[in-house]
């Protein structure tokens, strides 16, 4: 009796196998239970226009600037400006110490002084020769040399002079003067500092040539900018200025990482505008896309797979995220334009799409009670 009363124990205990298991599978394990959903970013599906605006960081600069410099050597005697300072043309900004070349000159000077004597003295000669050839006295021969010995002489002298007046021009290189009105905006060498021939001295800026806005483009987007076309501008140090710029330039060799010098001209520049102050540029440019086609999305949202080919994690009913496949048809400095099944104003995980998958419950970034991953 009691060996059957074991038995039937055992069959029971094996009966509520199978309900335990489907309780367990029906609920889920208290661990899956009590996990968090992972907390992720989204942004919302923009419908493309056919046009894109990119704001970019440039600065501004006078058109018409220039580096100082001295077309002679030596020490610097005299800087007479600071950065800031205004100027006016042909003003004297730096002097060097024209010692040596005050004697240069006088070298040259005493040369010529010689030179002059010469020429004098065979200019004398030459013209007694001609008069003795005249009476019979004197031989083709004997002018002939006079002749030569006079031209010499002049020869000489123009030389002489030559030197003279390339020492003097020495000694006036030796005063560095402003070659337009304007201001100083660098000042790149101290006194009593010895400087080389065109070695940098002072930068000026005018503000007669206006002023310009130099920024640079990503690649994506540079071979979308028309010359002449109109953009805008906007100047944080002067909350209220907006100001109409046209694009003057535009870079065939990167300046670096891929990212290609683009000039902007300011059409009206206000009083206050000052060179290197910091401007943000708005480009506006065509995207070749007929309006109504694709979507733009952050370039985060992004999400390229084994075989090549790209998705999305769209957030769905109950925050849970679906898959959805992309073509990728522009990239642009943040965003991308991109085709697929997707609607204006879903919205797609645009940060920590890495740590999640497609099924995954989410919570989303700034809703409900704030916690951390």
């Amino acid at each position: 009796m009691a060996a059957n009363r074991q038995w039937q124990r055992r069959l029971c205990a094996w009966a509520l196998v199978p309900a335990l298991l489907s309780a367990c599978s029906e609920t889920g394990s208290p661990q899956e239970q009590d996990k968090p959903a992972r907390l992720v970013d989204v942004a919302r599906v923009v419908p493309a226009n056919g046009a894109s605006q990119t704001s970019l960081t440039g600065k501004v600069r006078a058109v018409e600037r220039t580096v100082l410099s001295f077309e002679v050597g030596g020490e610097i005697e005299q800087l007479n400006v600071d950065v800031g300072d205004a100027i006016a043309r042909g003003q004297v900004l730096a002097t060097l110490d024209a010692e040596r070349y005050r004697l240069q000159l006088e070298q040259a000077r005493a040369s010529a002084s010689e030179a002059q004597a010469a020429l004098t003295e065979k200019r004398l000669d030459y013209e007694r020769q001609q008069q003795l050839q005249e009476q019979g006295f004197v031989s083709n021969a004997s002018l002939d040399g006079a002749k030569a010995a006079f031209d010499t002489a002049q020869s000489r002298y123009r030389s002489a002079q030559a030197a003279v007046n390339i020492a003097a021009r020495d000694v006036e290189l030796t005063q560095l003067k402003a070659p337009f009105a304007g201001a100083i905006s660098e000042r790149l060498a101290q006194p009593a500092q010895r400087v080389a021939p065109n070695e940098p001295v002072l930068e000026a800026l005018s503000e007669r040539g206006g002023f310009e806005v130099y920024t640079h483009v990503p690649e994506a987007l540079v071979g979308k900018l028309e010359l002449g076309s109109e953009q805008q501008v906007r100047i944080p140090a002067l909350p209220d200025a907006a100001y109409a710029a046209r694009i003057e330039h535009v870079g065939s060799q990167p300046a670096s990482s891929n990212n290609y010098p683009v000039v902007l001209a300011l059409q009206t520049p206000g009083a206050d505008l000052r060179a290197g102050m910091t401007a943000q540029v708005l480009l506006s440019s065509s995207s070749g896309m007929p309006e109504g086609v694709g979507f733009l999305v952050p370039m985060t949202a992004l999400i390229y797979a084994e075989d090549a080919s790209v998705f999305v994690l769209r957030l769905g009913a109950d925050n849970r995220l679906e898959k959805v496949a992309i073509t990728v048809l522009e990239l642009r400095r943040d965003r991308a334009l991109v085709s697929g099944e997707l609607g204006d104003g879903e919205q797609v995980v645009s940060r920590g799409a890495e740590f999640v998958a497609a099924g995954d419950k989410v919570a989303v970034l700034g809703q409900g009670a704030e916690r951390f991953n």
